[in-house]
């Protein structure tokens, strides 16, 4: 027996009036070790809340976390009985994704792409160029639970549409710093094609403009400065003042298509 079970954005959840998820829709969306740790990691009379909602991204990278730690022997006691209970039965391991990519990546990728397979893998290909994922199939389960996730629980008008041509308006009212960073961004397109140099450079941007190294932490000012590029690029590429993490989203709509939209 367990405590109550909720669902994170659910009110409270009662059999007899109906519409409650079962374990079934859960594995829909989450692979099976994942649901499994969700219940092995706490004790039986604690109640909790498993997550259809964006927060479900936070809990994989929990679970990534975690299994890093499992691997470099810097887990707790308590982490690693938890995480083995969760990875396989008292007979068998359960099945795993060879490369387990970032499910808020998958889901952002998914979610620009519509699930087109060749656009995804081009994107996958170039997360790390240097050992690239050459079939989508590396990325499953995973990858098929972040594409049900963002079509079943994501509602449609938070969904990201990116747009078909530039806003001339917005480029035109643009001013010599907003153009500064821009030009900044374009010219370093092609140096930084990976998720991990564009996060380098979507970052480095700001820095730059405030006279700041590349090493520096960040301040009350350079977080206000990032966030207002920020903005301007989500407001350039997809028209509204948010998104999935930008460079995914740059990977995602491709370099040429990129500098179209930012008016190159």
């Amino acid at each position: 027996m367990y405590a109550f079970v909720g669902i994170a954005g659910m009110a409270k959840m009662s059999s007899s009036r109906g519409g409650v998820p079962i374990p079934a829709e859960a594995l829909e969306i989450m692979e099976a070790p994942l649901l499994r740790w969700l219940y092995a990691r706490r004790r039986p009379n604690q109640a909790f809340k498993i997550a259809f909602d964006q927060e479900i991204q936070r809990t994989y990278d929990e679970w990534d976390a975690l299994g890093a730690k499992v691997t470099a022997a810097t887990a707790t006691p308590a982490d690693v009985a938890a995480h083995m209970r969760a990875v396989g039965t008292a007979t068998r391991l359960l099945p795993s994704t060879p490369r387990p990519v970032s499910y808020r990546t998958l889901a952002s990728i998914v979610d620009v792409t519509t699930g087109d397979p060749e656009q995804t893998l081009r994107i996958l290909s170039d997360l790390d160029p240097d050992n690239p994922i050459t079939s989508l199939d590396a990325t499953r389960p995973r990858l098929d639970k972040a594409e049900r996730w963002i079509t079943t629980q994501v509602p449609p008008e938070l969904r990201t549409r990116v747009r078909d041509e530039p806003d001339t308006e917005l480029l035109a009212s643009l001013d010599d710093a907003q153009r500064s960073s821009l030009a900044m961004l374009l010219d370093g397109l092609d140096e930084h094609w990976s998720l991990g140099g564009l996060t380098t450079l979507v970052y480095g941007v700001p820095k730059r403009q405030l006279g700041l190294p590349m090493d520096t932490k960040p301040t009350n000012e350079l977080k206000v400065a990032q966030r207002t590029f920020f903005a301007l690029l989500y407001r350039l590429l997809v028209g509204r003042d948010t998104g999935p993490r930008l460079p995914t989203l740059l990977l995602a709509i491709g370099a040429p298509r990129v500098r179209k939209l930012l008016g190159a």
